[in-house]
């Protein structure tokens, strides 16, 4: 394999593995960013900073190690009584994950087409229930054909956002959007909380989104050492992937702070931005949306269906059967409501994998 290609792959893999319904939405963005203003920007660099970092060492890991599962990184960075635990809230995690993603098509459909969403839930599960059944065959080369065309279409539909409005933030939220010597001439009162949003909150929704994110990378990337050609291909696609989803997420803030006040409150906060610009941007934007959804529901539901029958010994297909059903009335709660429960929950188990990937010292 030459070193470009490998570098190719791991960018295109680790960006792919984030880009799912919470991320290309954008309610991910509303949630851990939107709401601090332009800090915002300050928190998605820090946050996909801090990820790529972290990814890095896995990865180099992975090389030098010679680690080619999931099973064994937990081995090398974790106390062997500590693993099966480990692996056991991973699986919660994993299928967590895929119900975000039957969620997220629920909403695409209901808010794009005008049906029910219980309808975009059962197609969805049902898709994925074939896929299930032959494997994961083409994971890599659908994240090799979605992710620039993803990055394709965000830049257009933030580029004529800008061309639109102008590139002015939303007064909703002066509080946060503007600076506090600013408010204060303003004469608005600030609270001792809010001031505290302003000026540390995005730290810490930073970490938060890097941390849940880690999660699903990490069981990805320990089992990518036959597409690493070295570590200098290693280093440069993770730069790459970085470099990559953080001018994504850059774009999507912009779009989502420029349009606040027309976009609060809605489940897929993105398609109304594309729907501002016209029925195509918004039909496009909705096809890549479920692309999006499609792939890393795959992922997640085929993880965490390897997963549970490991821990429990039981037959994949009946695994694959059980997840399929029990997932779908789970779904039905709601895309926003699965985003704001699941997400921040899972991040504060990540600070798990990024404090001993972090603390472990050499190779």
């Amino acid at each position: 394999m030459k070193r470009r290609r490998s570098i190719c792959i791991l960018a295109n893999i680790y960006i792919g593995t984030i880009i799912g319904a919470g991320f290309a939405s954008g309610q991910e963005i509303l949630q851990f960013f939107c709401k601090y203003g332009k800090f915002g920007i300050l928190g998605i660099v820090f946050s996909t900073t801090l990820l790529g970092f972290t990814t890095f060492k896995v990865l180099k890991s992975v090389y030098y190690k010679k680690i080619y599962s999931f099973e064994e990184f937990l081995v090398y960075y974790f106390p062997k009584k500590s693993c099966g635990l480990i692996n056991l809230m991973l699986a919660f995690f994993l299928i967590a994950m895929y119900i975000v993603m039957l969620a997220g098509s629920g909403a695409v459909v209901e808010e794009h087409f005008q049906i029910s969403a219980i309808y975009g839930i059962l197609l969805m599960s049902f898709l994925n229930f074939i896929v299930f059944i032959f494997g994961m065959k083409g994971i890599t080369k659908a994240n090799s054909f979605i992710v620039p065309l993803m990055i394709v279409v965000i830049f257009f539909v933030t580029f004529f956002v800008i061309k639109e409005n102008g590139f002015l933030f939303s007064s909703l939220h002066t509080k946060t959007f503007l600076n506090l010597p600013e408010i204060k001439v303003m004469g608005i009162e600030v609270s001792r909380k809010e001031i505290f949003l302003v000026k540390l909150g995005w730290i810490w929704s930073a970490v938060v989104y890097a941390s849940y994110n880690s999660i699903t990378l990490i069981v990805i990337i320990t089992s990518l050492l036959p597409f690493i050609y070295d570590e200098k291909a290693a280093k440069k696609g993770i730069i790459l992937g970085s470099v990559g989803l953080c001018f994504m997420a850059l774009l999507i803030l912009t779009s989502l702070l420029t349009l606040y006040t027309d976009i609060l409150g809605l489940e897929i906060p993105m398609i109304a931005v594309a729907h501002s610009l016209g029925n195509i941007h918004k039909q496009i934007y909705s096809i890549i949306l479920i692309l999006a959804m499609f792939t890393t529901s795959i992922a997640n539901g085929y993880g965490s269906i390897q997963r549970f029958s490991f821990i429990t010994g039981i037959k994949k297909k009946w695994i694959t059967i059980f997840i399929c059903i029990i997932a779908i009335p789970l779904a039905t709660l709601g895309f926003k409501n699965l985003v704001m429960l699941f997400y921040p929950l899972f991040g504060y188990i990540g600070f798990l994998f990024i404090g001993a990937i972090l603390l472990k010292g050499g190779r």
